[in-house]
């Protein structure tokens, strides 16, 4: 096995204040003109990627839903080269004893709408009768809003509809088990902030190792031209309006576009 000449599961996460949410993104312009903006979405599977199809589970085990969403599609698409680059990541994750596992790329505009709904309730259940623009603040934390969906104008595509946002954690290879990251997947709280960890002055040991493990997969993914979303420990994208968003790179265009479901 390759040496690991620098450990990024002792290198911080850089701490974010006030990022901007999946509610600011939708201003970006994609340029449609790459020739990336046309490849097709592809079956993870086909691309020695690991998947978890979190929102088609129905073995009750996919917490917080408990549950498998009605529109969830049977498998795990996502656009080429974003595939060939988490097999990059795979790579350089070797070393690591750990590979990636993939819950959730392309999600239609349909699921969508479910998943913003169950943020939508789990809101009104947290917040202290919350009106109308706080639910939506609260919701669009955690997921692009689908609501005013038109096919044809670019500021209203869901970032998950481009194949080019991913959610995703790090298991070991050796047994495949996942990873400990701290919370839940889709969990609605702080604890799913990627620097959470960062900012505690005394962990317990397994803080420490969700802390570390959290390390590992950002600056693995980063390594590879992935950008993550500050809100969220498992989600980054390449190509799309959020990649462009949180890269804070003025120069950097978004390429990735809303696509029809390939089921």
């Amino acid at each position: 096995m390759e040496a690991i000449k620098i450990d990024w599961r002792n290198e911080p996460i850089p701490l974010v204040e006030n990022s901007a949410s999946a509610l600011d993104y939708h201003e970006i312009e994609i340029d449609l003109g790459n020739p990336a903006s046309s490849e097709p979405l592809v079956d993870a599977d086909e691309y020695g990627l690991a998947t978890a199809n979190y929102y088609g589970r129905n073995d009750g085990l996919n917490a917080p839903y408990y549950r498998a969403f009605e529109k969830a599609l049977a498998k795990i698409w996502l656009r080429k080269s974003v595939a060939l680059r988490l097999r990059s990541v795979n790579e350089v994750l070797a070393p690591y004893g750990a590979e990636l596992c993939l819950l959730d790329c392309y999600r239609p505009v349909a699921l969508q709408k479910e998943v913003w709904d169950h943020f939508c309730a789990r809101a009104k259940e947290t917040l202290d009768n919350p009106d109308e623009s706080e639910v939506v603040n609260y919701a669009g934390h955690y997921c692009s809003d689908p609501r005013g969906f038109d096919e044809n104008n670019f500021k209203t595509w869901p970032v998950h509809s481009t194949g080019g946002a991913c959610d995703l954690l790090l298991r070991a290879r050796s047994n495949k088990e996942h990873l400990f990251f701290g919370s839940i997947f889709d969990d609605a709280s702080e604890i799913s902030y990627t620097d959470h960890f960062e900012k505690l002055e005394a962990k317990s040991s397994s803080e420490v190792e969700a802390c570390r493990n959290r390390r590992l997969l950002y600056w693995a993914m980063t390594a590879c031209g992935f950008v993550n979303y500050p809100y969220e420990w498992w989600h980054f994208d390449l190509g799309t309006q959020m990649w462009v968003m949180n890269s804070g790179d003025p120069e950097r265009k978004a390429y990735y576009g809303y696509m029809k479901s390939p089921e």
